[in-house]
């Protein structure tokens, strides 16, 4: 027997050991290869990671549709692994030495750095997986089946990725303008660079003409980078300044003379017209710089000092320099004027500090041959979207992409495949002396003559000379660019196995918007280019978890919420149900924890129906079958909406929408099953003759809705399924093994959902009428049905025992065109009139004093909403969710003073 109160903590130990030993999860491939397959590769998670409301969103919906194929037959297969999140593990290392023994990687030097690196994965690299068997995943845990994205099979993956795009010529190394993080000392792709909007100020600066006379203000947010400039440009249509184009200027605080120079990429609008140029510091700069063959003069290193500058400024942080340019111009009376200013500022999406613009020697990737057959692959429908809007932005990234840099200057990743000759590559090694002793190549130059040999391994000798001493590159791969052959490589690419054969491409891949860019499309570049197919035929992508008020969870802003502490509170089912609910797909979800108590009342509201259930079931295990034919209204509309809801269900996970397959089954087992059906079978259960076939009818659509209901809240479901089993002739162990219910068009009956539909109707409607007048259920009252349809009343007639029994009633009157009794309370549904005789039953005197003072509060608050929503300063200023709270406030004043009204004019003769 089900103890008396769900306790969940007890269900998912049990069952989270129990599916785990009997390796519920695997999957092999089949000797019928006809079979259909059902794959998907989990977003592995880095290393570093602990579960948030982002994993938890996106993995439970990754079950969802797992545990879902599997049960409708298909050889699903959710394939578990990590990340080892290059940049981000790093860093916590790094945060870890210098907390606990304040010293720096240099101080390690980088052998023994990493190897700690690979002793912390080790011992903590697996922990978001233990998290997420704790949220119920459908993921076999067992060693050989976790993939790890540099484990000893993906990095020979990575390395035939590099070799093959090198063969390819799709592969170089050049020097151009990148991303570097000061911070974490490494170069970052556009797309991993990070866009917002801070306060900061704009300066206008006068630059003299080389004879000191008046010459060209120009405006700039980073005067710091001033003593880089080596021109001054405006656009060539600007009349103001045609004249001075060719001429030269001062440059202020500086001993050189820089050009000034007309270019068609020059906004005239804005500031004074006029722009700095700095070749090595701005992109838009760069490329002006390259086509009028300008000098670049870096005065920014790599570690964020100053360089190439006056004397003062020699080794400044950049940001003191700008604080002392700033100074010195004001002082020298270059500075014209200050003001306030909002622009984008870009920041590494790691550490979150500014990006600075450098021009760099790095590796990159040839991508606008590899986007074309990406971008076709998305416009015929070889990879749809769910929802169909997030194609335009993947598209629109894909048409535009720049070549992707791939080349970062951490210890932490897959190193890049390429060895020089120290004696071939002469002065392109740039070495230097480690902190450890050690002699460190920190840079490579092709400009200065190095010559790379690509080997997975460290060849024995030099091709070209037939020397020994050969050294790696120092630099690693981005992180990227390992995921991106995730699809394939967890089944062994570059080796035809038979798991490559059977389970690629996939079938489906959840996600986050965010990394629409970063991985989705180079997933799909990748899987055309070097598996030969599509990655995945299906991008479903879920909405960011964010706080009730619509912010970005983060540490800082002290509103993280773990999603573990909710399922110690609430039960992971609950958590699980929350959030799916709530998943619309690609829309963020706006998580309040109260969404997490409805959910886990709707487990307490299962958890009930099953006991209730159970308890009336017959001591013995004997099957209890349908009849094929069912005589009683409530069976026959029962086992109607139950197929009817089954094929939303299946409908909506084909769509890929399981927020709506999870509500169209949370409304028809609360609101349906259990608030109508069990209630009208309760009085069966005493009667003998009808109970078998009422306790038939509970326990197959329970039965057969938790099994609908399973991948979704899987903890629960398997519980109560274990104990009805017995009875509904179900062979299977767990629900996973068993089949998803389908929709049996013979117990479709439109004739019972219409006659049900009258008679819930009626009852809603006589419910409303007791509770508006306070009439307690266990009060016998008396109804009046009255109705100018006389076949409508026809059919409701013989439903009356229903009405009786479910709005507590003693007697039931109807006819036709009945005249509203003296003293009684008027309702309407659809063709029927309803009265209820309220004298006997109320004190009408009290009723109306209390009816006037409930008026009396709503003009009140009608009158407070009303002159909130007239003040222009609320409607500017409030959040918008509180100019709604206040309209909803409004409607339902004013829906309850009308019907106060009514129920007024109801007993004004009593």
């Amino acid at each position: 027997m089900l103890p008396k109160s769900y306790e969940p903590k007890p269900i998912e130990e049990k069952f989270t050991s129990l599916w785990q030993e009997r390796r519920l999860f695997i999957s092999a491939v089949p000797e019928d290869k006809s079979k259909k397959s059902y794959v998907v590769v989990i977003p592995p998670p880095n290393i570093t990671g602990a579960l948030h409301m982002g994993h938890a969103l996106n993995n439970t919906l990754q079950d969802a549709f797992i545990r879902y194929h599997r049960m409708t037959g298909r050889e699903a297969y959710w394939v578990p692994g990590t990340d080892h999140g290059g940049i981000a593990t790093q860093n916590v290392l790094e945060k870890k030495i210098a907390k606990e023994r304040h010293i720096h990687r240099r101080d390690l030097g980088r052998e023994k750095f990493v190897a700690e690196l690979w002793a912390w994965y080790r011992e903590c690299g697996g922990t978001i997986l233990n998290q997420l068997s704790k949220l119920g995943c459908a993921l076999d845990f067992s060693p050989e089946n976790v993939r790890f994205t540099m484990d000893a099979r993906r990095a020979k993956s990575v390395y035939e990725e590099f070799h093959r795009l090198w063969d390819k010529r799709l592969i170089y190394r050049g020097e151009r303008m990148i991303n570097w993080c000061v911070r974490c000392e490494t170069a970052l792709s556009d797309i991993e660079v990070e866009h917002e909007s801070a306060s900061s100020k704009l300066w206008h600066i006068h630059y003299p003409l080389e004879d000191g006379s008046q010459g060209l203000t120009v405006a700039t947010t980073r005067p710091e980078t001033m003593l880089g400039d080596t021109a001054v440009a405006v656009n060539p249509k600007d009349e103001r300044y045609t004249k001075l184009v060719g001429k030269k200027l001062r440059l202020p605080l500086t001993d050189r003379v820089i050009p000034i120079i007309a270019d068609d990429e020059v906004d005239a609008a804005f500031g004074t017209g006029a722009v700095k140029v700095t070749p090595a510091h701005d992109p838009a700069d760069y490329e002006i710089g390259r086509r009028h063959s300008l000098p670049i003069i870096p005065v920014i290193d790599f570690h964020g000092k100053m360089q190439n500058v006056p004397a003062k400024y020699q080794g400044m942080d950049r940001n003191a320099a700008r604080q002392a340019v700033v100074a010195d111009l004001k002082e020298a009376g270059f500075l014209r004027k200050e003001e306030p200013y909002t622009n984008a500022v870009s920041t590494c999406y790691r550490c979150n500090q500014s990006i600075e613009p450098l021009v760099s020697e790095q590796w990159f990737v040839k991508m606008k041959d590899l986007a074309a057959p990406a971008i076709n692959a998305a416009e015929t429908g070889r990879v749809k979207f769910h929802p169909e809007s997030w194609k335009k932005p993947y598209l629109d990234w894909l048409s535009n992409i720049q070549d992707w840099c791939i080349s970062r200057q951490i210890w932490w990743g897959h190193r890049i495949p390429v060895w020089y000759c120290a004696k071939c590559s002469g002065d392109g090694l740039i070495y230097a002396a480690a902190k450890n002793g050690e002699k460190e190549l920190v840079r490579i130059s092709f400009k200065d003559g190095a010559k790379p040999v690509v080997a997975f391994d460290k060849p024995a000798k030099c091709p070209l000379c037939g020397g020994a001493d050969l050294v790696q590159d120092p630099d690693v791969l981005d992180t990227w660019f390992s995921s991106a052959l995730w699809p394939f490589s967890v089944f062994g690419w570059p080796e035809k196995t038979k798991e490559l054969e059977y389970y690629y491409p996939t079938s489906l891949l959840v996600t986050g918007y965010e990394i629409l860019h970063l991985w989705v499309a180079r997933m799909v570049m990748m899987g055309i280019e070097l598996a030969g197919d599509v990655p995945f035929s299906d991008v479903c992508i879920n909405g960011i978890v964010r706080d009730k008020h619509g912010k970005k969870m983060s540490k800082s802003l002290g509103n993280v919420i773990d999603p573990l502490d909710l399922t110690a509170k609430y039960g992971t089912d609950a958590v699980r149900f929350g959030l799916i609910t709530q998943a619309v797909p690609g829309r963020d979800i706006m998580f309040a924890e109260e969404s997490i108590t409805g959910s886990r009342n709707f487990c307490n509201k299962i958890y009930n129906a099953a006991r209730f259930l159970q308890m009336n079931l017959p001591p013995d295990a004997r099957e209890l079958k349908l009849p094929l034919k069912p005589e009683n209204l409530a069976d026959r509309w029962i086992l109607h909406r139950y197929n009817t809801v089954v094929r939303l269900a299946r409908h909506a996970m084909t769509e890929h929408d399981p927020a709506a397959a999870a509500q169209a089954l949370y409304h028809f087992l609360w609101d349906e099953y259990c608030d109508w059906y069990v209630e009208l079978a309760k009085p069966r259960l005493q009667n003998e003759a009808e109970k078998d076939a009422a306790l038939a009818v509970l326990a197959h659509v329970l039965y057969g809705t938790l099994k609908a209901l399973h991948p979704f809240m899987p903890f629960i479901t398997e519980e109560l399924a274990s104990a009805l089993r017995p009875h509904t002739g179900s062979k299977a162990e767990f629900l996973l093994q068993d089949e998803y219910p389908q929709q049996d068009k013979t117990r479709c009956d439109e004739d019972a959902a219409s006659e049900m539909e009258a008679v819930m109707g009626v009852t809603v409607a006589l419910r409303t009428i007791r509770s508006q007048y306070s009439v307690p259920p266990a009060l016998k009252a008396r109804a009046i049905i009255s109705s100018r349809n006389a076949g409508a009343l026809s059919v409701l007639s013989p439903r009356l025992d229903y009405v009786r029994l479910l709005a507590k009633l003693e007697a039931v009157e109807t006819g036709v065109d009945i005249p509203k009794p003296r003293g009684s309370a008027t309702a309407v549904s659809g063709d029927f009139t309803l009265y209820m005789p309220l004298e006997g039953i109320i004190d009408f005197a009290k009723e109306r004093v209390r009816l006037d003072k409930e008026f009396e509060k709503l003009v009140k608050e009608e009158v407070q909403c009303k002159a909130r929503l007239a003040d222009a300063n609320f409607r500017a200023r409030a959040p918008k969710e509180e100019v709604c709270r206040i309209e909803q406030r409004l409607a339902e004043a004013a829906a309850k003073m009308e019907s106060i009204k009514a129920s007024l004019a109801d007993i004004a003769n009593g």
